[in-house]
């Protein structure tokens, strides 16, 4: 092998210029490393946690095999979960929290009103085609007006999907995934009167169900909380689940949610929106609820019964909705408020469940346990993606 004996031409000597003063840094170096710390720092908030439930299971141990499978779909602190078989036996489990435990059900409220409804019809107050004119002198004569009690419970007034939309001057808080609904019914009223509806055409309305439930509870000379207690929670004997429509109506103990990176959120009551989304209540209560609805118990029962189809398949009754899964037709709500989400369902045989959970994470795919064989964990029944029923009372 040759090797060269040249040797490398030496570099030239540096020139002989005076070094340079360090840099200062420049405001816009400050801004940017600013903005990438406050980026990561809003990443690390906002990105998810651990997948599916974060404690151990307790309760029935069965029932949590069951549904464990179908709570899996992003990060879930607390929950708690009651199942009714057909026979009437009631099973419940928990993770982080029991069937005493309360929680922010959302648009699952919807039932409650729907079955007042439906209940004051039988009594005579309404008629399912009374409309919100003549219950409310404010809004006779527009377009809202017109709107009949059965177009509200079905949620085919066509109202705009900006009905529901918060204040402008409280969006901050939807961000922050705090209660942005503090209006009260004189204002909702007022706010009522410049709605364009179009009635017949399902949209799916939480300012709708809100005005229904004021509207019930006019007819029956009171306030929609007392009502809902009166006429529902008092003969079922719901002791554990309250009707807040204001943070003053909350006990001192009232537990927060959560978001689905663990961000804790305030508590969501509603104001004038109640009806729609504000009851807290239990594993336990909600199970007597199922109960005396599958069974045709309870006050306002046959507000379930199917009224409308709807397009793309399935039917809606007074609030609930009926959608075909696997072969079943399951009767349905689900809701979410900031740091909440809830499923409550049940199939033709008479199975039931509910899930409660204090995460913003979905719980719907519980629908997935009432097509399952009793007793398989897993099951045979895939995860469902129901149509979301909740939205704004929700972010979904």
């Amino acid at each position: 092998m040759h090797t060269s004996s040249a040797h490398p031409t030496p570099a030239p000597p540096p020139s002989a210029r005076p070094p340079r003063p360090a840099r200062r840094p420049s405001s816009r170096r400050l801004v940017a490393a600013g903005v990438a710390v406050g980026s990561m720092l809003a990443l690390a908030a906002f990105t998810p946690w651990e997948r599916g439930l974060t404690t151990a299971p307790s309760g029935d141990a069965h029932l949590a095999a069951e549904l464990e499978p179908f709570l899996d779909s992003g990060y879930m602190r607390d929950a708690s979960a009651a199942a009714i078989e057909p026979d009437g036996t009631v099973r419940f489990t928990g993770w982080g929290a029991d069937e005493h435990d309360r929680f922010e059900i959302g648009s699952i409220t919807k039932t409650f009103t729907a079955a007042l409804l439906s209940d004051a019809i039988e009594r005579g107050e309404l008629t399912a085609e009374t409309t919100l004119g003549e219950v409310f002198a404010e809004l006779a004569g527009t377009s809202a007006g017109d709107l009949t009690m059965e177009q509200l419970a079905t949620q085919h007034t066509g109202l705009p999907k900006s009905a529901d939309s918060a204040p402008l001057t409280q969006l901050w808080k939807v961000y922050l995934r705090l209660d942005p609904y503090v209006e009260d019914l004189p204002s909702l009223l007022e706010r009522a009167q410049d709605f364009d509806t179009a009635p017949g055409t399902y949209v799916y309305s939480n300012t709708g169900v809100a005005l229904l439930g004021h509207a019930v509870a006019h007819a029956a000379g009171t306030e929609y909380p007392q009502l809902v207690h009166e006429r529902l929670l008092e003969p079922l004997g719901m002791e554990e689940t309250i009707v807040p429509e204001s943070r003053a109506d909350l006990p001192p103990d009232a537990p927060a949610g959560f978001t689905n990176s663990g961000m804790r959120t305030g508590p969501w009551t509603l104001g004038a929106s109640a009806p729609a989304g504000s009851i807290r209540s239990t594993a336990h209560d909600m199970a007597i609820w199922m109960q005396a609805v599958v069974a045709g118990d309870a006050p306002g029962a046959d507000a379930v019964e199917p009224r409308s189809e709807l397009e793309g398949g399935g039917a809606i009754g007074y609030a609930w909705h009926v959608t075909p899964l696997d072969g079943t037709d399951i009767t349905w709500h689900n809701g979410g408020t900031g740091g909440y989400r809830s499923y409550a369902g049940y199939s033709p045989d008479g199975r039931a469940v509910v899930v409660l959970s204090n995460t913003e994470t979905s719980v719907d795919a519980a629908a997935g346990y009432l097509t399952t064989q009793p007793g398989a964990a897993g099951g045979p029944g895939a995860q469902p993606e129901p149509e979301a029923a909740d939205d704004t009372i929700s972010k979904e």
